[in-house]
């Protein structure tokens, strides 16, 4: 069936399906071999696709694939423990169950994951697709961790249900038909961190039924709407808060709404404050009607009404509701110069400057000198950086790039919906602070010019400064293969490995070479051309060193008679002994041992390198490795015998007498 079982005396069962597909009897394969797992087993998937998979786990296990195995859910089949059809459902005693690896595809409705009642679930790296349900499901569930999934193509990426402490970190949740993350009742201490929720055809975090301690934070949140109607939220909100943060963000373009907070979140009774949910360090812009907004319901009427806003950037253009109160605005610095060549940008306090640091998740772009600053995007022949935005500061290295002689000037500007209005910065660079990077030399040599697998060689590469500074960080890579050699050396500067030579600092006028000892351990052509890079150097290449490593291939060949004296009637072994002593994989080896008149063939070895026909063996001798050929004969006549021992087309004769 396809079936490996690894058990190490005291570690844990790996059980691997690498069976062909076979649909619904694989599944009951599978699933027989999780239902016989012992708890912390791994089932490792080695297979490259299997369908109609509708898998019930629950105990804990490591459900892996190595191979990014294909699996297609069964439309046909609910699984035990779930309430859907689903690829995986995990349930009930199997906390501390890892599933990852795979590419999970539901056609139909239903999910790719649910986990349902239970903990400690994690989710990694995986890429979910399941039409027109849910990626992955969540339901009573606490503690769980979705982490570097590829979330798309299904209605909904996530939805939680009555589930407490989910970490949703570091996912790419895309082209869903409807939500990226979707909250139903009763879900509490969330965390959404770092993920790319973008291109969804609504909204890209839906709090609909409950908000409790949720934390979302550092997101990439764009483009999330109606294509037809331009109807969209980045996020969404339309329950009782009790507890939210949004920090961090970048959010943009979603359509008509950026951060809507709906009537839901103001029930009767209750009373929105400044309190009640934190707008922080966010970058919010491109939305048609609203940047962030908030509705209650008076007599039946969806009414704007307060909310608070701190620290948030708005891409120099507001979009906000008329009854929002700013409490705090952030704007983007101008541009400093760290060095020479490297340049910086913060999203500050208007009031106090101070850098606010909790700004992350978007890119502000760098130009070298623009050929046009009347527009943010980049003209042919621009040079230009995408930076990200960290801790509130966004550094540009232009140090390896060519500078005019004078008139240099760094151009910063940050996302935008109408460039009239976007934020941009330009710094003029003092003739002074160009920086301006040194021009080295180097070349290498091969000593002997021609050897074989096993040979010693030596290399030398020399690097020499003939500038009047020293030059700073220098390294010397791809001298020679790795898989063609190993090697060592003891340079008097700085430090060698695997064909790297770290020199640091290489002073004015200075000559440094260093030779390093290598053995050949494979045959083949072997190419590398020496690199060398440094903090202030310009990067250069040594010449090109190609060599043809020739194949080292020693056969000894020992032939021989178990007896050479043998009686009517009785049987002698005849046998051709062949020896690789070399490093390389012979060639063809042709073996034949013909029998005289008075002899009787009644066997032979290696019967799957023979030829019946022309009673020839025919074998590649691996390095270090031999094979001893060998026929048993019987004598039949009495006399000396002849026997030929034929090595590739050459004879050899042995003699045995019939007594």
């Amino acid at each position: 069936m396809g079936l490996t079982v690894s058990e190490p005396v005291t570690a844990a069962t790996v059980w691997t399906i690498n069976e062909t597909d076979d649909g619904m009897n694989t599944n009951t394969h599978i699933q027989s071999i999780i239902d016989n797992a012992q708890a912390g087993d791994t089932i490792l998937f080695t297979g490259p696709q299997y369908t109609h998979i509708h898998l019930s786990i629950n105990k804990p296990l490591n459900i892996i694939s190595t191979v990014g195995t294909q699996i297609y859910s069964c439309p046909m089949e609910i699984p035990v423990g779930a309430d859907d059809y689903t690829a995986f459902v995990i349930y009930n005693g199997a906390s501390g169950t890892n599933i990852s690896g795979f590419k999970i595809n539901n056609n139909d409705q239903g999910y790719g994951i649910t986990i349902s009642n239970t903990t400690q679930i994690n989710v990694f790296n995986n890429s979910i697709s399941t039409a027109k349900g849910i990626g992955v499901n969540i339901i009573d569930s606490n503690g769980i961790k979705v982490k570097n999934n590829t979330l798309l193509n299904s209605n909904s990426g996530i939805r939680l249900t009555n589930s407490n402490l989910t970490n949703i970190l570091n996912n790419i949740i895309t082209n869903n038909n409807e939500d990226g993350i979707l909250f139903g009742k009763n879900v509490s201490h969330t965390l959404i961190e770092e993920n790319n929720i973008s291109s969804n055809l609504f909204i890209g975090i839906n709090l609909l039924e409950s908000c409790n301690n949720t934390t979302i934070k550092n997101n990439y949140i764009s483009l999330n709407y109606n294509r037809g109607n331009d109807e969209g939220r980045g996020i969404y909100i339309n329950t009782l808060i009790n507890g939210l943060n949004i920090t961090g963000n970048f959010i943009y373009k979603n359509g008509d709404m950026g951060i809507y907070d709906d009537i839901g979140t103001t029930p009767d009774g209750f009373t929105f404050t400044e309190d009640t949910q934190n707008i922080e360090n966010n970058y919010i812009n491109g939305h048609t009607f609203r940047d962030v907004v908030r509705y209650v319901n008076e007599s039946g009427d969806a009414v704007r009404k307060e909310l608070w806003l701190k620290d948030n950037c708005f891409g120099g253009a507001q979009n906000l509701c008329p009854s929002a109160h700013i409490l705090s605005e952030a704007t983007m610095s101008t541009v400093s110069q760290i060095s020479p060549g490297k340049y910086s940008i913060s999203f500050i306090d208007t009031t106090t400057g101070n850098i606010c640091t909790g700004f992350n998740s978007f890119y502000v772009n760098f130009f070298l000198n623009k050929n046009n600053t009347n527009k943010g995007g980049a003209d042919t022949g621009d040079v230009w950086q995408e930076i990200l935005v960290k801790n509130g500061t966004a550094i540009v290295d232009f140090s390896k790039y060519t500078y005019k002689n004078t008139n240099n000037t760094i151009f910063a500007v940050a996302p935008y919906t109408a460039f009239n209005s976007a934020l941009k910065r330009s710094y003029n660079i003092s003739d002074s602070d160009i920086p301006t990077k040194l021009n080295l030399s180097t070349s290498t040599t091969i000593t002997p010019s021609t050897f074989k697998n096993g040979d010693s060689v030596v290399y030398k590469v020399t690097v020499k400064n003939s500038n009047s500074r020293n030059a700073a960080g220098v390294k010397v890579s791809n001298i020679l293969s790795s898989t063609y050699f190993t090697s060592s050396a003891k340079p008097a500067r700085g430090t060698y490995s695997n064909g790297v030579w770290n020199i640091g600092t290489l002073k004015a006028g200075e000559t440094l070479s260093l030779s390093i000892s290598a053995k050949a351990i494979r045959s083949g052509i072997t190419t590398s051309r020496p690199t060398v890079t440094g903090t202030n150097i310009n990067n250069l290449y040594s010449n090109t060193i190609q060599k043809n490593i020739a194949k080292y291939i020693k056969l000894t060949y020992k032939n021989s008679a178990s007896s050479y004296k043998i009686k009517r009637g009785k049987y002698v072994y005849l046998a051709t002994q062949v020896i690789n002593s070399g490093k390389d994989k012979s060639g063809a080896v042709k073996i034949k041992i013909t029998l005289p008149k008075g002899m009787k063939l009644a066997g032979t070895n290696y019967l799957s390198y023979y030829n019946k026909n022309t009673k020839t063996w025919t074998v590649y001798v691996p390095a270090g490795k031999s094979y001893k050929l060998q026929v048993k004969a019987k004598v039949t006549t009495k006399g000396t015998k002849k026997i030929t021992f034929n090595i590739n087309g050459k004879n050899y004769y042995k003699y045995i007498k019939g007594y």
